[in-house]
């Protein structure tokens, strides 16, 4: 085992996966993990991985989704540290808008990253000028000194800058130059652009580097949308109203013929409708409509946005925008699909499909690479979309260190969420079976739906105080304050006969949000995240076809079972849980879709769940 792992005992599951990870980093292969919650597989995996590359003078980067699972890698690191006294230097590093001192919320990365251009340029970047006088300055080579004594948060790193008036990107790259592991996002290794510049800036190589992916199963979509480009009609009104201010109506004439473009392209569109657009259909009409050539008409907005940005105060320009999105039309068909679709606005996108067009090249080229996540199935998906090399990656199944007797799994047919099968009658079954689950258990349980219209169709049909519990309801857009005071209230009612917490799944407070100290006794699954197909959705589905023949199992199917288990995963979250989880829909039986079901979950088919979860909770 690792030299530094800094338990005293190994759990089940984590030995094998701490002997796999070790394994391929000696064959320089990739590791695809499904771990389940309660493994350990942070620590398990850190600990080799972080040894092998100190002594391979290796850099590790650590890449997460979300800004909140950055702080389990962090306090990882530091137990390292504190009982081994072995000498890593890490740092914690995100999006540089989310520390920057000035307010820049509101702008896009890419505007942000003009405006953060633009200060710098003209040296009136307080913050910045601190950290870099021409080179580092000796205020800042102190504090980049301290940082590297022990692994800090990026919230403690922006107090210390705040304090000393430095900026706290520049700081954390300046640690990371010298750092053995980096935490980061996604972006800053999968976003091409990105990745370039961020590596640049470190002074670090992909070959000389090891990935590991937590929650991965969110990595296909992340880059298919970094990939992906849309256009839509409120752009180009705004970048009208730029060119009027600024005097260039020959620009406004333009930029009004490209939007009576997108309408004429969508005269037989409804709303809520879409439309397949060819790239020479897009490129003939903007030339023949405007009398110029393409990348003449792009390189004019693109001239028009500098101008935009180099006036006093502005870090936004509509302009500069619409010419990204026109270069970037002018890329392949293979892998990507161009829709026009109505919703108030008109929206012509260039979509990626085909995540593997940027993550292969960059698992080929890195070191090894570790994804791991606790509902990573079925394990070959993840292989084909993303492109790994299948003679170099090994795929493994862990076994959950959860007591079997803890945990209650039923499916109950007979209910379906399937469009063709909605009614009043099938809601109001569904409401009678989750009042009759509500009756017996003891605390707080969740219910998650696969759209909010289908959640409030079946909640009125559920009486508040079910069971002794409370109802309390997720709505759209609700801000993180909210979702947090709604988490609280459902705490505040497992020792007063429970809440009955209502959601969607792949929404905050399924995916989000930690019910931690066993805070649910059971979460009810009502029926799939299936996804509308629309053209996208069909386009993904002839995609994979083409290149896998599994065109609605990885374009479908298995993405909204995915997101199914992510949303049952909220039940049980340490070895010493106790809950019940239950999948209602019939097609959970069905073979396409029970092979996506964790091999250790021992699933009951009934009709009557409450008897079973009445004798489970004694």
């Amino acid at each position: 085992m690792a030299d530094i792992f800094p338990f005293e005992r190994v759990r089940s599951g984590q030995r094998e996966l701490m002997g796999d990870v070790e394994s391929i980093l000696l064959n320089r292969e990739n590791l695809i993990a499904h771990a389940p919650t309660g493994i350990g597989k942070t620590v398990a995996v850190l600990a080799h991985t972080l040894n092998y590359a100190l002594k391979k003078n290796k850099t590790v980067f650590f890449l997460t989704p979300k800004h909140t699972q950055h702080t389990i890698v962090i306090d990882t690191l530091s137990r390292i540290k504190k009982k081994h006294g072995v000498d890593i230097v890490a740092v914690d590093i995100v999006g540089k808008q989310w520390t920057c001192p000035h307010q820049v919320r509101n702008l896009s990365s890419r505007e942000f990253n003009q405006f953060c251009r633009k200060l710098k340029r003209d040296e009136r970047c307080t913050y910045y000028n601190n950290v870099r006088a021409g080179k580092l300055s000796q205020k800042a080579a102190k504090l980049v000194n301290e940082i590297k004594k022990n692994p800090s948060h990026s919230e403690d790193i922006s107090r210390l800058c705040e304090k000393h008036r430095m900026c706290p990107y520049e700081i954390c790259t300046e640690v990371g130059k010298d750092a053995n592991i980096i935490v980061c996002d996604y972006f800053h290794i999968f976003s091409p652009g990105v990745r370039k510049a961020f590596l640049s800036k470190l002074n670090k190589r992909l070959n000389n580097s090891l990935l590991i992916v937590d929650e991965a199963h969110n990595l296909p979509e992340r880059v298919r949308t970094l990939l992906s480009k849309n256009l839509t009609e409120k752009q180009i009104i705004r970048a009208i109203k730029e060119a009027l201010f600024l005097s260039e109506h020959e620009s406004a004439d333009d930029l009004r013929d490209m939007q009576a473009i997108l309408k004429e392209l969508g005269d037989d569109i409804e709303n809520k409708g879409e439309r397949l657009v060819s790239r020479d259909e897009f490129i003939s009409l903007v030339e023949d409509k405007l009398g110029l050539g393409y990348e003449d008409i792009v390189d004019g907005l693109r001239g028009l946005g500098e101008r935009v940005l180099d006036l006093p105060n502005r870090h936004k320009s509509y302009s500069a925008s619409i010419a990204r999105f026109m270069s970037s039309w002018l890329g392949g068909d293979l892998g990507y699909v161009r829709i026009l679709s109505r919703d108030k606005f008109l929206r012509l996108s260039y979509r990626c499909l085909d995540p593997g067009l940027s993550s292969s090249e960059l698992f080929d080229k890195s070191g090894s690479s570790i994804l791991m996540s606790g509902t990573l199935l079925p394990q070959d998906m993840y292989l084909d979309i993303l492109g790994l090399n299948s003679n170099k990656t090994r795929l493994r199944e862990y076994i959950s260190p959860f007591p079997p007797e803890n945990r209650l799994s039923i499916i109950v047919p007979g209910v379906t969420t399937k469009y063709s099968k909605r009614s009043d009658y099938m809601f109001s079954r569904y409401a009678s079976l989750i009042s009759q689950i509500a009756l017996v258990v003891p605390g707080n349980m969740a219910v998650f739906f696969p759209a909010y219209h289908l959640m409030d169709s079946v909640l009125s049909s559920l009486e508040d105080g079910v069971g002794g519990k409370r109802i309390l309801v997720e709505r759209r857009n609700m801000s993180k304050q909210e979702r947090v005071e709604l988490h609280n209230r459902l705490a505040n009612l497992a020792d007063d006969g429970g809440g009955l917490l209502l959601g969607v799944q792949a929404g905050s407070m399924s995916e989000g949000m930690d019910y931690a100290n066993n805070l649910l006794d059971a979460v009810v699954i009502v029926g799939l995240p299936l996804k509308t197909p629309n053209l996208e959705v069909k386009s993904l589905i002839d995609y994979y076809d083409f290149r896998f023949e599994r065109g609605w199992d990885y374009g479908y199917i298995y993405p909204a079972m995915n997101r199914a288990l992510q949303a049952a995963g909220r039940c049980i979250r340490t070895e010493t849980d106790k809950g019940v989880i239950v999948f209602m829909d019939e097609r959970f039986k069905w073979r396409n879709y029970a092979k996506c079901f964790p091999q250790e979950l021992e699933l009951i088919v009934s009709e009557t769940p409450g008897k079973y979860i009445s004798r489970f909770y004694g």
